[in-house]
């Protein structure tokens, strides 16, 4: 019997070393992904989700690229007051998640349907892109079409000051 479990032994350590290096590469590039998120500001799952999350850099944006745009910033109201992108309208994520904001956007939409007689692409800010892609993802699953401003206000805020801001986007 001694032969057999010498066999056994030496075929599953066949198999032992490509799972342990496999192994390890997975936890390699699960550290260097949590790396990463960390450099944006963002958590694992979030960094991953987006990915998937339909963006808009801040120089698209201000190409003009998009015609129609509602601007929603859903960080906190202490930070809107502070400092904001143009004529945007708050809609803390917090409410997103609970249900309240949902309908606040829809009344933020209907308003601009209305004044504009044309559907406005909402795209959504925060600091840096972590709540805003959170946003998303409870707006677009309950129908919604929204894009998320790639960096948030801090990306706006490189290349146009407080000032700048109505003429960037009035200018399209």
């Amino acid at each position: 019997m001694q032969p057999s479990n010498f066999q056994e032994f030496v075929s599953r350590r066949r198999y032992l070393i490509p799972l342990a290096l496999v192994g390890s590469l997975l936890v390699a590039t699960a550290g260097i992904l949590s790396i990463v998120a960390y450099q944006h500001q963002m958590s694992l799952p979030v960094y991953l989700q987006s990915f998937s999350t339909p963006q808009i850099s801040v120089e698209e944006l201000a190409s003009g690229k998009l015609k129609s745009v509602v601007l929603i910033d859903v960080r906190s109201p202490e930070e809107y007051a502070e400092d904001r992108i143009a004529n945007s309208e708050l809609v803390p994520l917090p409410e997103i998640e609970g249900e309240f904001g949902i309908q606040k956007v829809k009344n933020i939409v209907e308003r601009y349907e209305k004044k504009y007689e044309a559907q406005p692409t909402v795209v959504l800010y925060c600091t840096s892109g972590m709540r805003s892609i959170k946003a998303n993802r409870y707006l677009s699953d309950r129908g919604y079409q929204v894009i998320t401003l790639t960096g948030g206000i801090t990306a706006w805020r490189k290349q146009f000051t407080r000032s700048q801001d109505l003429q960037v986007l009035l200018a399209k």
